[in-house]
């Protein structure tokens, strides 16, 4: 079935679906990310993808991953390895945190390291952490006496289609919000709460543009009537074939990065001048 529109916004929010672990509900798979590769719909930064260091490990890969938030560790938690020994500053930023524990639990031959709440004395960490403490608690571990093991997981797509200040993207009547979209106001590593700034600043400003943009359309772009209706009939194959495509273009644009030089050379005191 064909449903034709003037204007259309693609909201499919994150990847997480396609990673073993993520903090995402699982349907989560980079629909959108897919259908722009299909329709040459410029994208950006796919290879962004910001893996959170501390959620609760647990070995079934059908649910998302319960997040163990930063702030626990803000308030003096500490993550040990199996030995229980130290191996890294909690307070450092969540990339490099990220790095530390994939690195030890290659080390140690783990799926996972230790957190330690109990340095938080238990007042605070009822009063202030009381959703991480009950699910502590429901999964068989008492944080108050015991360490909780983590596991890093992929957490949030800074990438996405390419739109801009007003989330348009490359093809004429078509706008995407929200984690789909790149619009770059998180750069490679996204900050606490800027997601909300994604999804309900750039969505109210492509409600606006369409608002103050709309005309009817009398004739609709034939660039789709070539499109066998067919392929999207058998979903177990499609959502391979989407989930193919978008992992392939994740690592060629990761593969990119990484060969592309930077050079930097500092114009005067005060002016840096970047090139790449």
């Amino acid at each position: 079935m064909k449903i034709l529109a003037e204007k259309t916004i693609l909201a499919t929010g994150g990847i997480g679906g396609l990673y073993e672990k993520s903090t995402n509900v699982r349907h989560l798979t980079g629909d959108a990310i897919a259908i722009a590769i299909k329709h040459k719909i410029e994208l950006k930064d796919l290879s962004y993808i910001q893996i959170h260091p501390t959620t609760f490990y647990h070995k079934d890969g059908d649910d998302s991953c319960f997040l163990i938030s930063e702030s626990v560790r803000g308030e003096g938690a500490k993550l040990y390895d199996k030995n229980m020994q130290p191996f890294v500053n909690e307070l450092l930023p969540r990339d490099i945190v990220t790095q530390a524990i994939l690195k030890q639990m290659a080390i140690d031959q783990t799926e996972f390291v230790w957190e330690d709440l109990r340095p938080i004395p238990k007042k605070e960490l009822q009063e202030h952490f009381p959703t991480i403490v009950n699910h502590c608690l429901k999964m068989g571990y008492n944080p108050y006496e015991e360490c909780i093991p983590v596991v890093p997981a992929q957490h949030y797509f800074m990438g996405g289609i390419k739109v801009n200040l007003n989330s348009q993207t490359s093809m004429s009547n078509l706008y995407a919000v929200g984690e789909t979209a790149c619009n770059g106001v998180h750069g490679k590593n996204r900050l606490a709460s800027n997601s909300l700034l994604e999804s309900l600043v750039f969505a109210k400003r492509a409600a606006q543009h369409i608002k103050k943009s709309f005309s009817k359309t009398n004739e609709f772009p034939r660039c789709f009537d070539d499109n066998d209706i067919n392929f999207y009939s058998n979903k177990s194959e499609l959502e391979k074939y989407y989930k193919d495509l978008v992992l392939s273009k994740i690592e060629e644009d990761k593969l990119r990065k990484e060969r592309t030089p930077i050079n930097i050379s500092i114009k005067s005191k005060n002016h840096l001048k970047t090139s790449i």
